[in-house]
């Protein structure tokens, strides 16, 4: 059964996920950023807290966490090269554990790159993707090389459904497709997704979920081994190598810019 995943909005543009199965009040909350907002919002719902997943260890992701087990205490789990970093951390995951939580069954997997120690969970047809994989981006390199965070990207999260949500951890979206489209000038599906995303932004609504298969049509960090988008990117800039982790580089070099 798919879970029914719920967004906390917190701090200027972060959000916190709560997964239930739909009927129940077992939730397992991923990156609580503030630990009072995600109390709150436990109570107005009537959930009971489970446990709690980390990404990776960057302040706003994880900031809540000892607030929320001073009043609830449960396990606190993330990848195990992130457990001396994420405050609380009490177990320690290996790449493509399988853990059940709260009635639902988490897949982790680690995807070095914006930080060396970062995961990211698959439960049912949802990713968590934390700062790996946004709408129309993909998480900045502090820790990991351009290669990295392709084979993270490439060979960890496209070969998942098509059907797969993804549950990114900020609110990017409309700064990520207008940097795509800069690149893909004639992506008729990604000037679409643009346009959607801002009607959403207008009325305060969340752009996230995402599909995987709207990701591969429309996020360039994702289409480096398409030879229209190597070519585009080559023309922004030239010497840059046919090879796909190489157009990959570039382009995460030009998106820290823009």
């Amino acid at each position: 059964m798919n879970p029914k995943v719920e967004i906390v909005p917190v701090f200027d543009d972060n959000y916190t996920f709560v997964l239930t199965l739909p009927g129940q009040n077992r939730a397992v909350v991923v990156d609580p950023g503030d630990g009072e907002k995600v109390l709150s919002f436990l109570s107005e719902k009537g959930y009971e807290l489970e446990a709690i997943l980390a990404t990776h260890h960057h302040f706003d992701h994880v900031a809540g966490i000892e607030s929320l087990c001073d009043k609830a205490p449960v396990e606190v789990y993330c990848f195990k090269g992130e457990m001396s970093r994420v405050p609380g951390a009490s177990r320690g995951l290996e790449d493509e554990e399988e853990i059940e939580l709260g009635g639902m069954r988490f897949k982790v997997l680690h995807v070095p790159g914006h930080t060396s120690g970062h995961a990211v969970y698959v439960c049912g047809d949802a990713l968590l993707s934390g700062d790996t994989l946004f709408l129309g981006g993909c998480g900045r390199l502090f820790e990991g090389s351009p290669e990295q965070m392709y084979r993270s990207l490439y060979d960890r999260i496209l070969p998942l459904p098509d059907e797969t949500r993804i549950f990114a951890a900020h609110e990017y979206t409309i700064h990520n497709r207008s940097f795509c489209i800069s690149i893909e000038t004639e992506n008729a599906a990604l000037q679409a997704r643009l346009d959607e995303a801002k009607a959403l932004r207008e009325k305060n609504h969340p752009t996230v979920p995402g599909s995987l298969k709207t990701e591969k049509e429309t996020n360039t960090f994702l289409r480096c081994r398409e030879p229209a988008v190597a070519r585009a990117v080559q023309a922004k800039a030239p010497g840059t190598p046919d090879d796909p982790v190489a157009v990959f580089a570039a382009v995460r070099a030009m998106r820290d810019v823009y």
